[in-house]
């Protein structure tokens, strides 16, 4: 999907340690640097280069950011699920890699721009690669992710890939990346921050509301915003819509009961 942001990282609630290299890596690509570097010799590329690795648990506002950056440098962003880049048929996977990237610069070349690469979930792409391929699936997998290599080598513009684990990224993928950057659970104080930014502004709620009871929950700013949407569906069929901290508790505990990271998450979205 060829998507134009509309978040800027004002709207990512994220930990200070993340922010400031943030901030260090758009300095990095900014025009004004990259233009200066280029005068000076040490870039060569007439386009802004970076490829860059988000990691950390779902939820934790990876793509929103992604999204935040592409937005920073007023590009648009070509979005991909890696995993439907997989096939089961026999040379489709690598096919299909080639066709992502010949696909990339090809749209590059009628926008007269390069957009902002964005690769979610890519752990397939960048996991380990076998040694002993025993069976043809291993084979194709291997082909895929050398190919999927070869790509990343030459690759020219602003590449972004959102992995769960950097532990399980082979060597040959982990030196290619120029930024590595990980993306933890909000801290208490982040998650108070992330319920006054998704709670409905226009709305009644009980007197005594006290937000600081539900960012006690150790949860996601996915999970917090999916939570609210749910709570929000239940209080406007009530006669009085009117918020209550049991609402979004009772929403809260079974989020929790639901939630593993394995399973998508359940409930009422928009």
């Amino acid at each position: 999907d060829l998507i134009e942001p509309k978040t800027s990282l004002k709207d990512a609630v994220l930990p200070q340690k993340t922010t400031e290299m943030l901030s260090t890596l758009l300095k990095q690509i900014d025009k004004k640097v990259f233009n200066l570097l280029k005068k000076w010799g040490i870039k060569t590329s007439e386009d802004l280069e970076a490829k860059i690795i988000f990691y950390g648990a779902p939820g934790t506002g990876k793509t929103l950011t992604a999204h935040s950056i592409a937005k920073e440098l007023d590009k648009p962003i070509l979005s991909l699920d890696a995993s439907k880049i997989l096939s089961m048929y026999v040379g489709e996977s690598e096919k299909n890699v080639r066709r992502l990237f010949d696909e990339y610069y090809e749209i590059s070349e009628k926008l007269k721009s390069k957009p902002v690469l964005l690769l979610n979930e890519a752990d397939q792409f960048l996991s380990t690669r076998t040694t002993a391929a025993f069976s043809s699936a291993d084979k194709m997998h291997n082909q895929m992710q050398n190919i999927f290599l070869e790509q990343l080598e030459k690759f020219s513009g602003v590449l972004i890939a959102t992995t769960n684990l950097l532990e399980t990224i082979d060597n040959a993928f982990s030196r290619r990346f120029d930024y590595k950057i990980e993306f933890t659970k909000p801290s208490f104080k982040e998650r108070v921050k992330l319920w006054k930014m998704k709670l409905p502004k226009n709305a009644e709620y009980e007197e005594n509301f006290d937000i600081e009871k539900l960012a006690k929950y150790d949860l996601t700013g996915a999970q917090i915003e999916l939570v609210v949407k749910n709570t929000a569906l239940k209080v406007a069929t009530k006669k009085k819509p009117v918020f209550k901290i049991k609402d979004f508790t009772e929403e809260i505990e079974k989020e929790i009961k639901n939630a593993f990271d394995t399973q998508k998450e359940v409930g009422f979205k928009m």
